[in-house]
Parts: C-alpha cells; sequence; structure tokens
C-alpha cells in the first residue's frame, strides 16, 4: 500500500490512504490557518454494508461540529480531510483502517457529546455505559456495540462532510478550552470588570456568568499547582475576591445554599475573611440558622470593630425576626396544647 497519509482525488486512489470523491460542489475556497474555526454535518458509513453509524443532522441538525485547525482534533484524518474541502462542499472521504485504530474512542466522544446537547433516547441510554480508559478499554470496551466491533476488529470507513460555516481567528469568541495559558490570565481581568459592571445595573445572572468563566480560568490554573505552594496561593488570591462577588450575585438571586456551599470554601482557606464571614451570616439568616448567624456576626465585629454598629443593627434585627417566629408559633398552638 501506498503511504497511507496520501490523499489523491479520484477514482484512480484504490491503494492510497485516504480517497476523496465530491459529493457537491463548494461556493467558495477557504484560507486554512491555525485557529480557523470550521462548523460541519458529519456521515459515517461502513462501506460494505452500506450501514450509516452516526449521521450529525439526525442528531442535531441545529448543532454542526465544530473543529479549530491545528488545535488537535480527536480525529485527525478529520482535519485533513476537511483542509481540502471548500465553503458549503459536500465530500465523500474513503480512509484505510490502518488510519483508524483510535477512531472508536473518539467516536464514543462524539456521541457522548451530542448526548449532552440532545434529547435522543438512545444516546442518554448508552453514555451510562463504560468509561473506561488505558487497559480497560480493550477487556470492556467503550460502550457501544459497533464500536466495540471496530475496536476489536478495525474495518475501512466512509466519512461524508458537508462544510456549513467558517470563521477565522478573531472572528469568534474562543471556547475556554482552545485558550492558551496566556489568554486565560489576560481574560481573568477583563471578566471581572465585566461582572461588577454588570452586578452595578443589577444583572445579577449576566454578571454570574461572567464570574464563573473566570472562576474557571482560574481552576484551570490552579490545578497545575501543588495546593499551598507558592503559585498556587497567587492564584487564589486572585480567586476569592471573585468568588466573592459571585456569592453576592448569588444571594441576591435567592440561591442561597449555593452562596452558602462557596463562601464556606472560601473561609476554609482565610477563616478571618470579614466580607465572608459577614455575607455566611446574612445567608444563615437568610435560611433560618440564626445561631450561625449570630456566630458570623459576633466573629466580624472582633475582627473589625469599624463593623460593630452596623453588627449591633444586624443581631437586633435577627432578636426580633426571632420573636416575632415565636409568637407567631405560639398563636398556632395557643389552646391545642392540652386540648
Amino acid at each position: 500500500m501506498s503511504n497511507p497519509d496520501q490523499m489523491v482525488m479520484g477514482t484512480e486512489a484504490f491503494d492510497c490512504g485516504i480517497q476523496k470523491r465530491l459529493v457537491y460542489a463548494g461556493k467558495y475556497p477557504i484560507e486554512y490557518h491555525d485557529g480557523t474555526k470550521v462548523y460541519f454535518h458529519f456521515k459515517i458509513i461502513e462501506p460494505n454494508s452500506g450501514v450509516v453509524m452516526d449521521d450529525s443532522k439526525k442528531i442535531n441538525e441545529k448543532k454542526p461540529m465544530e473543529l479549530i485547525i491545528g488545535k488537535k482534533f480527536k480525529i485527525e484524518t478529520w482535519e485533513k480531510c476537511i483542509r481540502t474541502m471548500w465553503l458549503n462542499e459536500v465530500a465523500r472521504f474513503s480512509v484505510v483502517k490502518e488510519l483508524l485504530y483510535d477512531f472508536p474512542i473518539a467516536a464514543k466522544q462524539l456521541r457522548d457529546y451530542y448526548a449532552k446537547i440532545c434529547e435522543s433516547k438512545h444516546h442518554k441510554e448508552e453514555t451510562h455505559r463504560h468509561h473506561c480508559c488505558g487497559f480497560n478499554i480493550m477487556e470492556h470496551g467503550v460502550g457501544y456495540e459497533d464500536l466495540d466491533i471496530l475496536l476489536k476488529s478495525p474495518k475501512n470507513l466512509d466519512f461524508i462532510f458537508e462544510i456549513v460555516k467558517v470563521e477565522q481567528p478573531g472572528e469568534y469568541k474562543k471556547d475556554p478550552w482552545s485558550l492558551t495559558e496566556e489568554e486565560k490570565i489576560k481574560q481573568l481581568p477583563i471578566l471581572k470588570e465585566n461582572g461588577n459592571n454588570l452586578f452595578k445595573e443589577k444583572k445579577f445572572e449576566e454578571a454570574c456568568k461572567q464570574y464563573e468563566e473566570a472562576l474557571g480560568y482560574l481552576e484551570q490554573l490552579m490545578v497545575k499547582e501543588k495546593p499551598n505552594d507558592v503559585e498556587w496561593n497567587q492564584w487564589n488570591e486572585i480567586k476569592i475576591p471573585i468568588l466573592l462577588n459571585y456569592c453576592l450575585c448569588k444571594y441576591n438571586l435567592g440561591e442561597f445554599y449555593s452562596c452558602l456551599e462557596h463562601l464556606n470554601t472560601i473561609l476554609e482557606c482565610q477563616p478571618n475573611n470579614t466580607k465572608a464571614l459577614y455575607r455566611r451570616a446574612k445567608v444563615n439568616a437568610s435560611i433560618w440558622n440564626l445561631p450561625e448567624a449570630r456566630n458570623d456576626f459576633k466573629l466580624c465585629a472582633e475582627l473589625d470593630p469599624t463593623l460593630k454598629n452596623d453588627i449591633l443593627n444586624q443581631l437586633n434585627q435577627l432578636d426580633k425576626l426571632e420573636a416575632l417566629q415565636y409568637r407567631k408559633e405560639a398563636e398556632k398552638f395557643k389552646g391545642k396544647l392540652f386540648s
């Protein structure tokens, strides 16, 4: 066989690794660069039987697959094929099995991806199967019968691609996974400022999204460091103010338990963080954990004497609320306890 990485147009390519046949001519040529984002539909066909294994249009026609050139797409052969195509072109590629040994694993990930964005019953059932890796994959398979067969006995496959849309670098907002570490770091102050501005406008849900994106980047940066090492602590110092702002949004949205969980996380790292203590006290008061609220308010006053008057006011409010609740309960059971 010829070089399996070679791609040849036309019917004379029987002995090459990838053979392309034009199904529908494209409108315009595409200049492919590292970072070019391609939206495309795909169909996977077993050529001998003609069985269609997967069809992205049937799964979700409104959600084409996305590929960013140069970002090591899970199926390397697909990127190689797509690089030859024009906008709106439809082409069929026949690929030899020697280039598809890892395809079943990547195909499983594709199916799982589509299962998350559609209501397909078949995919929902399938994604609850094996999540194996390494040596276990060969023993247990990937959880899809047709892919398990391919894993044990690789076959030549046909792929039909349709290029739906193309965006060049700078024309689209990069997905978080495609950002470099430097790009993520540059985004942090921008996202924080965006969140702060949206909070001032009382657009709490929109502000949450900005803070969430920033916190996601920080988690990715921190996971590379050893907890409590210098670099990890530096990222954590940036994270905590953003997380505090995020908690304030959650509080204003009435999501008290989510807010409480994040505040507890902050206080595990910084037990004397007065902002976190004060906000946790407010949250506990809102969910009627009054003893916990009092303790946090009192600790705040000890740590920051400038808050003393405000804390006294908050404690008085708690006393009034508790007394009011007691009277309501007493009225409810009045004359019933011994009747």
